[in-house]
């Protein structure tokens, strides 16, 4: 009954009414008259009705697939995964050649801002807040992650003599980690990096467990509750043709001579190494996940594993989650017996073709919050931990969790600066920006020409 009244009301009109509206925005009532007004234009002009069914049709699809893929799991034996050890890994002088780098820096950053408020920093500290780019402390030049990330491509495209191509996702065009991010690599030229690009993420609306529009109050005036979109979101953009070249992000690396992609977190630093030995470990495979070992596997460890399920025909490379875990999972050893199943970094290196031929399903997140007075509902987009199963001859590079360092909350940020300064990021930075500095004087300090698409070449 529900799902004829949803299409009902798509073939009945493209656009809000007042009657459609109260129907599905919660609270419209509360609402002054000029805010029911705002609101209905706001929404048909980003929202009409058939993109909020197909939000909820995506957001149905997921369920279902989070319910069928955890039966499976559930019911499969499961194995450990193939693991290649970072330790035995020597990168080629040529590793890098035909790899472009991924740095997805689109995240609200929500955990670290408040915990940041609760150290007593300043909401005029906090503006124009991104978790990629706020500073380290005791580092350099007001530096972040994302700043020390872009200085070690650059560092890694001189020392392997390559250029390596690299796209910088934000949050969506309008948010304030777009802002940021651009500003960023236009006062510094971009590090030196050749080819760079900007990808904004999709915005997805976080509808309400019965779902209706949420809404927050910005100015006096409602706006619908939105999200970036997750973390296989951006790689998924990466395939849409952009107006303006007629081509896709994937065409675009393709154009450089790029036929893998390594996926990081721009919310981490990296030790040097790490780049060129996930390279060279994922020159044989068209996907690889990153792990690291457990030495202890208690019942309460939140983070996804990789285990391999076997089909009669492949193996299958999977992460799960803490809810998927089997008494099988705490207990599958390496052949050493010396470690159980690694657990997941979030760091990918793929094929280009296993993302250009692959769709991902949609996903769902836990239950999040919406607003503080809603029941928790979750968040809808795609996950790159489904990129794996896809892959024909997937691999688990096995790395020290001395090998990086992330952001989540506050306390981290301490910990990141020693780790950056262990890594020796801090020269290698100051040297980038040096360099930088000496070239844009012998060019006549050039200013950088951005596209709509968000470009340096």
């Amino acid at each position: 009954m529900e799902h004829t009244k949803f299409y009902h009301l798509e073939s009945a009109s493209t656009s809000w009414t007042y009657d459609s509206a109260r129907e599905k925005i919660h609270n419209f009532k509360c609402f002054s008259l000029s805010q029911k007004n705002a609101l209905i234009q706001y929404l048909n002009r980003h929202f009409p009705p058939e993109v909020y069914e197909k939000h909820r049709r995506c957001k149905a699809s997921a369920l279902e697939n989070q319910n069928s893929i955890r039966n499976r799991l559930l019911k499969a034996t499961q194995h450990f995964p193939r693991c290649i050890s970072s330790s035995d890994i020597k990168p080629e002088k040529n590793c890098l050649t035909g790899f472009g780098i991924i740095l997805t820096a689109g995240g609200e950053g929500e955990r670290l801002r408040l915990s940041l408020r609760k150290q007593g920093i300043s909401s005029d500290r906090l503006k124009g807040f991104t978790k990629a780019t706020f500073p380290l402390p005791d580092f350099y030049n007001e530096f972040g992650a994302l700043h020390i990330n872009l200085s070690l491509i650059s560092s890694l495209s001189e020392q392997y003599k390559c250029h390596i191509p690299v796209i910088v996702t934000t949050g969506p065009e309008s948010s304030i980690s777009a802002s940021v991010v651009v500003k960023l690599i236009d006062r510094y030229s971009a590090f030196g990096i050749k080819h760079l690009k900007i990808l904004f993420q999709s915005e997805r609306l976080h509808l309400t467990s019965d779902d209706r529009f949420a809404c927050k109050i910005d100015n006096g005036t409602p706006f619908p509750v939105t999200h970036p979109d997750e973390t296989g979101g951006p790689i998924m953009k990466l395939k849409k043709i952009e107006p303006d070249t007629g081509k896709s992000m994937l065409d675009w690396l393709s154009d450089h001579d790029c036929h893998k992609v390594i996926v990081l977190q721009g919310t981490a630093v990296y030790h040097q190494d790490l780049i060129p030995v996930m390279a060279e470990a994922a020159k044989n495979h068209d996907g690889l996940g990153v792990g690291i070992f457990r030495k202890k596997f208690p019942a309460d460890d939140p983070f996804g594993s990789f285990v391999k399920l076997k089909d009669p025909d492949r193996e299958h490379l999977f992460i799960i989650e803490k809810d998927v875990h089997t008494k099988s999972s705490y207990q599958l050893k390496d052949i050493s017996g010396k470690y159980f199943l690694p657990f997941n970094t979030g760091f990918y290196a793929l094929d280009c073709d296993l993302l250009q031929q692959s769709d991902l399903p949609d996903y769902a997140t836990p239950p999040k919050e919406v607003l503080p007075d809603l029941p928790r509902s979750p968040k809808i987009g795609y996950a790159a931990t489904d990129l794996l199963p896809l892959a024909q001859n997937p691999a688990v590079l096995a790395i020290s969790e001395n090998h990086y360092g992330v952001i989540k909350e506050s306390g981290d940020l301490a910990k990141l600066t020693k780790k950056a300064l262990g890594f020796g990021l801090k020269e290698l930075c100051k040297k980038i920006v040096s360099k930088q500095s000496a070239d844009a004087s012998s060019a006549g300090d050039p200013s950088l020409q951005f596209s709509r698409s968000i470009g340096y070449e």
